[in-house]
């Protein structure tokens, strides 16, 4: 039969097919192009005996074929071998078939087991970049196959039933996938402690850095633990992590699994692996406070920054909700000992829930109880250790000093956390907090100007919480020792950078330690006098007189959001005439005594005698806002919310002071000629010849380090500031 030639007219045959059939018949004749798959490099000399580039291009096609294939690649695999079975031939001529094949095939390791071999240095010939990508070649695969859930293997009874081979084929997958997981781990593990050091020895206290190797697998250790918290072997990647977040050698290693652990507990919407995080570091809390051996030890163990990790903590039950959760729990824990069916219907439908991603409220409830009450406790136990602890050198009776890891450094991120976790808090709870609020503030000069600050502002948002009726407190006890601190921030920033003593401790203080502070002080003001009404206008002058003298002495990025918040408690009193009289000159204003600055309680400064003269040096600032907000509070203009508040223009300008950005206005002069060429030219020419140097005007140029010899980037003094 003569074959069609392509592209000839179609005969009365194809007439009578129909449209479908045609183009199916087309699309046959037309050549196709398949992609072509991956061909993995069968190399039968041993990694360890690879060249570098052999076994990069061998990770990366192993990793491409298990990504389009997870099933078959956490399966072991059998390969042809001609000469065993030609030798096998010839000289056994009378075995059997049976022997011919177990001759012919040899088994070969699974494309996950062999990745794990080019993981570690011992197995791949002591190469550490082919190391490197291979660890991170597996970290990208295991983030795309695990699942979302927990994988539950069947037990022995489960496996005696016969089952289909599709649920076989799945219990073996689950069982190969958990077994190469739990090998990653633990080579990620020993990967870490092996070069967790450096060079250094741990009992000689001569720790270096972290080797590259070991820092990359710690930081895959925190990429699994904020992409697969719900998997197997979490209780693994917490312990690691959280042992690590509590290091003091490698700051980038800490920040990396703090910054892991507050994405899981943002990420976490049933709030397990939280609880089972704050358990732990409550945990690290109690042991730190029985470590102490005559007199000494306290927290030296525990880090600040791991502790700040509880303030990403998304709580929201109350304590009468919590007792509630645990009621509930209670009934439903009653219930399932009646019988093993109900057992097993509990245990079902647990596991429906986990499969489809729903939420037990209950569940949530007594999750989030559990980890208020764990948190507050540590809380709870830190106040009552400073509280209890004499403050002078040292701190908890000669053990801990200013630049170790004592209750001192502690402390502010504990009164960060009890501020915002207070309204939660049960009642009674909340008047033996302000009982030990109390006694802290009685020594407030002792304290460090963080701690301080941040205790005043934990006790004012405790008494504009849900406690505020229940618990009669007189805020004059808090706010003498606010107007008392506020005189301490204009030489805090200049006594830390004059210590020397400690490079760590130095830094630490004169960053962000110093905006931490500031930032406190403006939330003290505003609960102080901007949520509730200030009936003492002598308080209330003190208060406006001694922001401004603070201004004064603070560097510009501190000194812009004060000034701001003295302009906006000024216009929310604008109507009492001592405030007014604070902003004319001295001579016109008629008072009853002198004004005393050293004064401790604000109503006895006799405030309202003097002026606001700090404005008018102001006025004449280096920097462009702080000289703006002054004219301004001068002149009585409202502020621009949102973008003039307080907080934001701290926030701002503390960013474009670590950032070396120096606010610049570009002046352009102007040409004789300009006036009579603009006349000359229509009116539409002139209104876009003065928009556009309008525009000119206001532009905000960045001063280059070129042109400024770096000056912007060295630290902030008085000869540099003026």
């Amino acid at each position: 039969m003569e074959k069609k030639k392509r592209g000839a007219p179609p005969s009365k045959d194809d007439t009578k097919q129909t449209k479908r059939q045609r183009k199916a018949a087309a699309q046959i004749s037309k050549p196709s192009y398949h992609k072509p798959k991956p061909q993995i490099a069968h190399i039968d000399t041993p990694i360890a005996d690879l060249l570098p580039h052999q076994r990069i291009d061998l990770i990366a096609s192993l990793s491409e074929a298990v990504l389009e294939d997870p099933t078959a690649a956490v399966s072991s695999s059998r390969t042809a071998l001609p000469t065993q079975r030609h030798q096998h031939d010839s000289n056994n001529n009378n075995s059997t078939d049976n022997n011919n094949e177990a001759a012919q095939y040899s088994k070969t390791q699974s494309k996950l087991q062999t990745l794990l071999l080019l993981s570690s240095p011992s197995t791949n010939g002591h190469d550490g970049h082919a190391a490197r990508l291979a660890i991170l070649s597996l970290l990208a695969i295991y983030t795309d196959i695990l699942p979302s859930y927990r994988i539950r293997l069947p037990t022995e009874s489960e496996m005696a039933v016969r089952v289909s081979k599709e649920i076989k084929a799945q219990w073996d997958y689950e069982r190969k996938l958990l077994t190469s997981y739990q090998r990653y781990l633990s080579l990620l593990e020993k990967t870490w402690e092996s070069g967790k050091y450096g060079s250094g020895i741990e009992g000689n206290k001569t720790r270096g850095t972290p080797t590259t190797l070991a820092a990359t697998a710690m930081l895959s250790l925190t990429r699994l633990l904020t992409s697969c918290y719900n998997f197997n072997f979490r209780s693994n990647l917490l312990q690691i992590v959280i042992r690590t977040g509590n290091i003091r050698y490698s700051a980038e290693l800490r920040s990396a699994c703090c910054n892991a652990l507050r994405e899981m507990f943002d990420k976490d919407t049933g709030g397990e692996a939280s609880l089972e995080a704050v358990r732990r570091i409550s945990k690290l809390v109690k042991d730190g406070n029985g470590r102490k051996k005559g007199g000494g030890g306290g927290y030296r163990g525990i880090h600040p920054e791991l502790l700040e990790t509880w303030m990403a903590l998304p709580l929201r039950v109350h304590e009468d909700e919590a007792v509630a959760a645990n009621l509930a729990t209670k009934l439903k824990n009653k219930r399932s000992k009646k019988s093993q069916q109900e057992k097993d219907l509990i245990e079902i439908e647990k596991e429906l829930k986990e499969g489809d991603a729903s939420i037990d409220k209950i569940d949530l409830a007594k999750n989030q109880s559990d980890m208020l009450h764990c948190v507050s406790v540590s809380y709870f136990r830190i106040l009552k250790d400073c509280s209890s602890s004499p403050y002078g050198g040292d701190v908890g009776g000669g053990g801990t000093k200013r630049n170790g890891s004592g209750v001192e450094e502690l402390l502010p991120v504990c009164l960060r956390g009890l501020a915002k976790f207070s309204h939660l808090i049960h009642l009674d709870a909340i008047s033996d907090l302000m009982d030990v609020l109390k006694d802290l503030l009685k020594e407030s000069h002792n304290l460090p100007l963080e701690a301080s600050i941040h205790c005043i502002l934990c006790a004012l948002k405790t008494l504009r919480g849900p406690g505020r009726d229940a618990i009669p407190v007189d805020p004059k006890e808090y706010l003498i020792p606010l107007y008392n601190e506020l005189s301490r921030l204009g030489i805090y920033y200049y006594q830390s950078n004059l210590d020397q003593s400690s490079t760590e401790h130095t830094e630490h203080s004169s960053g962000s330690n110093m905006e931490k502070s500031v930032q406190a002080a403006i939330q003290c003001l505003d609960h102080a006098f901007t949520q509730r009404r200030e009936l003492s206008s002598s308080r209330l002058c003190a208060f406006l007189k001694r922001i401004a003298s603070t201004s004064l002495h603070c560097p510009p990025h501190s000194s812009a959001p004060l000034i701001a918040s003295a302009r906006q408690i000024s216009l929310r009193y604008s109507s009492s005439s001592k405030v007014q009289h604070m902003l004319e000159n001295e001579e016109d204003i008629v008072s009853e005594g002198m004004f005393a600055p050293n004064a401790m309680d604000p109503e006895h400064s006799n405030a309202h005698a003097t002026s606001l003269w700090e404005l008018s040096l102001l006025k004449f600032h280096v920097n462009p806002m702080v000289a703006d907000h002054a004219v301004s509070m001068a002149e009585g203009k409202f502020l621009k919310l949102p973008g003039e508040s307080p907080a934001a223009i701290g926030e701002m300008m503390g960013r474009n002071a670590k950032e070396g950005y120096i606010l610049h206005k570009a002046v352009v002069k102007k040409h004789p000629l300009e006036a009579a060429a603009a006349k000359a030219d229509g009116d539409g020419k002139s209104s876009e010849r003065k928009k556009r140097q309008r525009r000119n005007q206001n532009q905000v140029r960045f001063i280059t380090p070129r042109k400024t010899g770096m000056w912007h980037l060295l630290e902030a003094t008085s000869v540099s500031m003026l």
